[in-house]
């Protein structure tokens, strides 16, 4: 590797899963390392972690990134913090564990970006490559920290990447690399949409080719080796429709009526991702016959219950404004009856206002929970507030008739309420259960 580990120190900030990744990574490979926590890590959090190294909590002292050549700070961490400050006051290079792996790296990889879709996305195309015998394997945003794939036996190496990720990365080269779409997020920390997309937009730093969504809001900002574009239209050139037929290059490769996941934004999701198999040299029609064994990820527009012709989805992972619209919308040309919302959290500072449209044209009831559920009452006359899941789930099933669907797609996240997004759904999940058993 022409990056030498061994020759830096470093601190690692932030002791979560990448922190931690962090702190054993460079340990295993000879590196000086000490660590700091924002938090008040109790004597028993410490133990847990079993880190050979020295661990401060904040505020850090004047002196502590003397000798220091290298903070690695975890995404969940805003480069803005305090300590990161401080560290540049004192000459040290501040970058996230995502830039590391890229100076050591020698893998192939393509990146997968955007406000929705990501996860489902990078989960897709590490099935199809693996099914078309290319050793593939998922890392980032998506759970499996980056740095753990250095010495794992892989062809390729699939990344999601966050804009919490990205806006610490800067030499990562990707063969291909798309952004799915952008909509309000994370603005209680970028502090603008345009901030926002500009930490999106770092993914295309290093990158051959662009998978690009023809009729989307986000396109490389710099002249790219090559681009590929995909969308819902019929075109002679890339992916397209027509039809029941996706096409590449006007050659059908997929019927959609072959794609298990629900929704039109998934049909966009598995362009993209047929995309990337393309700039990764397999043929697009032997990743296409793929599709239909793939197992989407849990809590991502999936069907868990009907009763009398009532359709309960869990889409619990749509924590902003956008995933929402886009489940609505793949959901509507589908649907027979009306689609009965289930919304509400915390917004994280974001304009809510942008589902109105599709609220209007497309929902017939809301039933909003959380911090910020009275928000949707002006965005629909038919808002209906309730405090808890179980209260949200006996509104909408009394309002649904046959052909309905009650959708879980809060718009918002989980952490006023809940322990994460996945306790969301399961409390909706066992609520359901009882709705379904009654």
């Amino acid at each position: 590797m022409s990056y030498n580990i061994r020759t830096h120190s470093y601190v690692v900030g932030g002791l979560g899963v990448t922190g931690q990744a962090c702190v054993r990574f460079l340990l295993d490979n000879g590196a000086s390392v000490k660590a700091f926590d924002t938090r008040m890590l109790t004597d028993a959090q410490r133990d847990a972690m079993a880190l050979q190294v020295d661990i401060a909590s904040s505020p850090l002292s004047t002196h502590y990134f003397d000798g220091i050549d290298t903070l690695i700070l975890s995404p969940g961490l805003s480069p803005d913090i305090p300590e990161a400050q401080l560290a540049r006051r004192a000459g040290v290079e501040v970058i996230g564990d995502v830039e590391l792996f890229a100076r050591i790296n020698d893998k192939p990889c393509v990146g997968i970006t955007g406000s929705n879709g990501k996860t489902t996305v990078t989960l897709l195309l590490t099935h199809l490559l693996n099914a078309c015998g290319v050793n593939a394997i998922e890392a980032g945003n998506v759970g499996r920290p980056v740095l753990e794939t250095l010495n794992a036996n892989a062809d390729v190496v699939v990344l999601e990447l966050s804009s919490f990720q990205l806006e610490t990365t800067s030499s990562l080269r990707l063969q291909g690399a798309t952004i799915l779409n952008l909509s309000d997020d994370h603005l209680d920390r970028h502090g603008s949409l345009a901030d926002y997309a500009k930490a999106k937009q770092r993914i295309f730093m290093h990158c051959d080719t662009s998978i690009v969504w023809r009729d989307g809001n986000v396109a490389p900002t710099k002249a790219l080796a090559d681009t590929i574009e995909y969308g819902l239209t019929e075109t002679d050139i890339g992916f397209g429709l027509t039809g029941s037929q996706i096409t590449f290059n006007a050659e059908p490769v997929l019927n959609t009526r072959d794609i298990t996941l629900v929704g039109t934004h998934n049909i966009l999701n598995v362009m993209a991702a047929l995309g990337l198999c393309h700039v990764l040299g397999v043929d697009v029609k032997r990743a296409a016959s793929a599709v239909s064994t793939f197992v989407s990820a849990p809590h991502r527009c999936i069907e868990i219950a009907t009763r009398n012709g009532v359709r309960y989805i869990d889409d619990s992972k749509a924590t902003n404004v956008g995933a929402t619209i886009a489940a609505i919308e793949g959901l509507a040309p589908v649907v027979s009856g009306n689609i009965i919302l289930i919304a509400g959290g915390d917004a994280k500072g974001a304009d809510l206002s942008a589902l109105a449209p599709q609220l209007i044209q497309h929902v017939s009831a809301v039933i909003a929970l959380g911090k910020d559920r009275d928000a949707f009452v002006s965005l629909h006359p038919a808002t209906h507030l309730v405090s808890t899941m179980h209260e949200a789930v006996n509104a909408a099933s009394c309002i649904a008739k046959e052909g309905d669907v009650v959708l879980l797609s809060p718009a918002c996240a989980s952490i006023d309420m809940f322990s994460n997004y996945i306790q969301r759904a399961d409390v909706f999940a066992r609520a359901v259960m009882e709705v379904v058993a009654a």
